[in-house]
């Protein structure tokens, strides 16, 4: 039909705008945001590129709902600003030609939404954690410094530390130089034997061709594996002095604070749907919510937009953005209230799409009368 073609045309018009300064937005707070922690040291410039497009495209995904509410209240209030829905309406088009017009565009969007958010946002968090969790194997995320002396205390231990150069993928330390010296570190067989309290005073030198950072998977340790390198032990105590040769060498040091919590936005769907948790369950519900937040929206977005000559093209505008606020505020605190078991997982979050749907048929209903 020429009408529903043409409502196709402005819907889709008024949306690509809409999305498109949406994720200009999206993609300068993300930058801003990661600029700040390059800046600040905590993430590599190199990774800044990679973090700012994964977070933007996510993101963007994730409001494509709101991009449609305000691009179908922008293309409707133009119509209505020039009685063009007045003259449809009049000529005996209802509610029911304007939402086949509406869903010519909105059910491919949410096909596409649904693809993009059971499959291919798990994928993009899994790569953003990936680089997260490869910078945090790399020297500079524990605070090593490449080509000078760092020098660290702790308790009765000093450490001093030197790197003389990195390889290009910012991971193997080359020409590596550690100087230990330890207050209260004995050979605790020799105290027992002799029954002597005393402390020793022990002296540490490192030296190797190269190290390497990285965090031991079983318990998250960060460990420095040292190679090809020499140490020499001095008690300054007892006077002892002993040399040794490795190829491979590894010592503990502290770690930064690292949020260990489970990532469930990188689970795939299909190992969710395997899981029994409250959590993954959750998730499911989280995911299926992105995806029919577009037709609940589309559905809402033609009643909110009537608006009468004096009120103006963006007279509900506020209000729409309003709604939509509640509405994805309901869907968050349903999802925490599924993780903490006061909602049935069969319930899951059906009831804030319900409302919402109830909601937009009472508004056509009282500005129609019906939905022919």
């Amino acid at each position: 039909m020429i009408i529903q073609r043409y409502l196709l045309r402005e819907i889709m018009a008024s949306f690509s705008a809409t999305i498109l300064v949406l994720m200009l937005i999206i993609v300068g707070n993300t930058f801003v945001r990661l600029l700040g922690k390059v800046s600040s040291g905590s993430l590599p410039v190199d990774s800044l590129t990679k973090l700012v497009v994964l977070g933007s495209i996510s993101g963007l995904i994730k409001l494509v709902p709101i991009a449609l509410l305000i691009g179908m209240m922008l293309a409707f209030g133009r119509l209505y600003r020039d009685h063009e829905v007045v003259a449809m309406h009049s000529s005996g088009i209802g509610p029911k030609q304007f939402y086949k017009g509406i869903f010519l565009f909105v059910a491919p969007l949410t096909l596409l939404v649904a693809g993009l958010t059971l499959f291919v946002i798990p994928g993009l968090e899994q790569a953003s954690d990936n680089i997260k969790q490869e910078i945090k194997q790399r020297p500079e995320a524990s605070g090593i410094p490449v080509g000078e002396f760092m020098h660290s205390k702790t308790g009765g231990k000093k450490i001093t530390l030197f790197v003389e150069g990195i390889d290009e993928e910012n991971v193997v330390m080359k020409r590596f130089f550690m100087h230990i010296e330890e207050k209260g570190i004995t050979s605790k067989i020799e105290n027992k034997e002799t029954n002597n309290n005393a402390e020793d005073d022990i002296e540490v030198l490192l030296s190797a061709q190269q190290a390497l950072l990285y965090i031991a998977p079983e318990n998250g340790n960060r460990i420095i594996k040292i190679e090809n390198g020499s140490r020499y032990d001095n008690n300054r105590s007892n006077g002892e002095y002993n040399i040794f040769r490795f190829k491979e060498h590894g010592i503990h040091i502290p770690a930064l604070e690292i949020n260990r919590s489970k990532n469930l936005g990188a689970e795939s769907t299909v190992k969710l749907l395997k899981n029994n948790d409250l959590e993954s369950k959750a998730e499911i519900h989280w995911r299926l919510a992105i995806i029919l937040s577009a037709p609940v929206i589309a559905l809402l977005a033609f009643p909110l937009s009537h608006t009468t000559p004096r009120q103006g093209r963006f007279g509900k505008l506020a209000i729409g953005i309003l709604l939509y606020a509640v509405y994805a505020n309901l869907t968050i605190t349903g999802k925490s209230m599924i993780e903490d078991g006061k909602i049935p997982a069969s319930i899951g979050l059906w009831w804030v799409h319900l409302i919402f749907i109830f909601l937009a048929l009472w508004l056509v209903r009282k500005q129609y009368g019906n939905l022919k």
